[in-house]
């Protein structure tokens, strides 16, 4: 998938989601060849900003434009920098769908030992 860095600079970004982190989703965008950018933030986070805007700090999603052409917008931001990236919300929606087959919300816990994650950290 592509998303648009504002100002227009084209990127390829790449979505992941990961059974053992149920409650994130993993976003890499390749700034250059040898630039790999990588994002954490909350599924939920991602699912509410195709219907409103939303998020604090770091991270903000919002949908933009009329209805039959919906696109995502999704800013990022620490002390280093800034970007927004923009593009179509289909792909991530229909993208999402599919880590909610994969986990249904609420269930994230249930994938989750607490007990052992507990004692790996613990142990350190």
């Amino acid at each position: 998938m592509t998303l648009a860095v504002i100002p227009e600079m084209h990127l390829p970004v790449r979505f992941y989601y990961l059974r053992t982190d149920p409650y994130a989703v993993q976003v890499f965008f390749d700034v250059t060849p040898d630039q790999v950018v990588h994002w954490a933030f909350a599924r939920e986070l991602l699912d509410q900003g195709l219907e409103a805007a939303t998020g604090l700090g770091d991270v903000r999603i919002a949908p933009t434009g009329p209805l039959e052409d919906r696109r995502i917008s999704i800013e990022l931001e620490t002390p280093d920098g800034y970007a927004r990236l923009e593009g179509p919300a289909a792909p991530i929606k229909a993208w999402l769908a599919r880590t909610h087959e994969s986990v249904p919300a609420g269930s994230e816990a249930e994938l989750l030992h607490i007990d052992r994650l507990l004692d790996e950290f613990l142990a350190r």
